[in-house]
């Protein structure tokens, strides 16, 4: 109960007292910032589908005979949590070249390029929120033209032939009240050829959200802070409580008696297998006997010498019949049969009402001299067959 308090009492402590701190990563001012394409073609010639000056908007292709330009934009904006003011500069080109890309798709050997400015814009003093707009045209069926004459020209074509918009943003500036100072590029790939292929990438959203350390108190949930002092509680009321009845005499060891009772019942369960009531003629008691210190050594003589034990259900004695003597055990007085005075534990077991204890004779029929022996004899000589 000391130690059930004592783990209590350091509980309780540990979680209302001095809980204690632990550190966490936390996320700081966050900003992202946020790129996206559009594009779109007109039809300038005749045709049985579109009619034209029909616009056709964010298509994956588009017919190069019919509506040969591709018109788009560029539109790039970011976001603070705590402010900021960025000068933008966005710069928008069209790159035609060869090359040879690996298996990841990351160019792994350039042929030729050829870059063509198409526009750039600058904005000073953008806040969180705004955004600039960069738009850009070019002649998709002009470049396929282009890239033909330029493999005719080289007298050989190389490498996979491609163009892309490509457009090339510069931040500078602060946001959170942090410098910024940095540049990012991204594309638009565009495959050229009767039908050109616009792959847009969609909207592309980059977040940069750096971490704090932060020092935090400890917290525990309900179990932990109902739990302490209830093992407090319990461990100190169970300590009085024994310390009580301690000095009350209500925890007093076990007596002898009770121990050796406690010592026959167990052993009375364990070899109940070679134990059995048989009443014995009156000759058996006439041999030499020997007192077993307990009902255990007997049990083990007997299995020893491949006995069994005899027990007398009525004076509660068991005994071994081995090689001309007679083994005998005599358990506690209490645990003998009642004799029915109502008293388990002690009574008249000679009949005469004068209340001698079992404990005199052993409630056993084992006579210790001569004329002992013939009157146990002519006793049992009654009940034998």
């Amino acid at each position: 109960m000391l130690v059930l308090a004592a783990a209590g009492g350091w509980v309780t402590y540990a979680t209302h007292v001095d809980p204690g701190t632990h550190v966490e990563e936390r996320p700081g001012a966050w900003w992202e910032t946020t790129a996206e394409f559009g594009h779109a073609a007109t039809v300038t010639e005749p045709n049985p589908v579109y009619p034209v000056g029909a616009t056709l908007t964010d298509r994956s292709a588009y017919y190069g005979a019919i509506a040969p330009r591709l018109d788009g934009n560029f539109t790039y904006g970011y976001a603070a949590s705590e402010g900021g003011s960025l000068t933008l500069r966005v710069d928008a080109d069209v790159v035609l070249q060869a090359v040879e890309r690996n298996q990841s798709g990351a160019v792994q050997t350039r042929y030729w390029q050829r870059t063509r400015n198409l526009g750039e814009s600058e904005a000073r003093g953008v806040a969180p929120g705004e955004s600039v707009r960069v738009p850009f045209s070019f002649n998709a069926t002009e470049l396929a033209r282009e890239t033909d004459r330029i493999d005719e020209e080289l007298g050989a074509s190389l490498g996979e032939t491609e163009a892309l918009v490509r457009t090339t943003v510069t931040l500078t500036g602060t946001v959170n009240g942090e410098s910024v100072d940095r540049t990012e590029r991204y594309a638009l790939p565009v495959g050229l050829g009767n039908a050109y292929t616009v792959e847009d990438p969609g909207p592309t959203t980059d977040r940069h959200a750096p971490t704090r350390t932060v020092t935090v108190p400890n917290r525990y949930g309900p179990v932990r802070q109902l739990g302490g002092p209830v093992l407090l509680g319990v461990g100190l009321g169970g300590a009085v409580g024994l310390v009580w009845a301690r000095r009350r005499g209500r925890l007093a060891p076990p007596t002898p008696a009770e121990t050796e009772r406690l010592s026959f019942r167990e052993a009375r369960s364990e070899f109940d297998e070679w134990i059995h009531a048989i009443d014995l003629p009156a000759s058996a008691f006439e041999r030499p006997r020997a007192e077993a210190e307990s009902l255990a050594d007997l049990v083990d003589f007997a299995i020893d010498t491949n006995s069994s034990v005899v027990e007398d259900a009525e004076a509660g004695t068991y005994y071994v019949l081995h090689d001309g003597y007679l083994y005998t055990y005599a358990p506690p007085a209490f645990d003998r049969p009642d004799d029915g005075t109502g008293d388990g534990e002690s009574g008249g077991a000679n009949g005469d009402g004068d209340g001698e204890s079992d404990a005199m004779d052993g409630g056993e029929r084992r006579p210790d001299d001569a004329s002992e022996s013939a009157t146990a004899a002519s006793a049992d000589g009654e009940r034998s067959p």
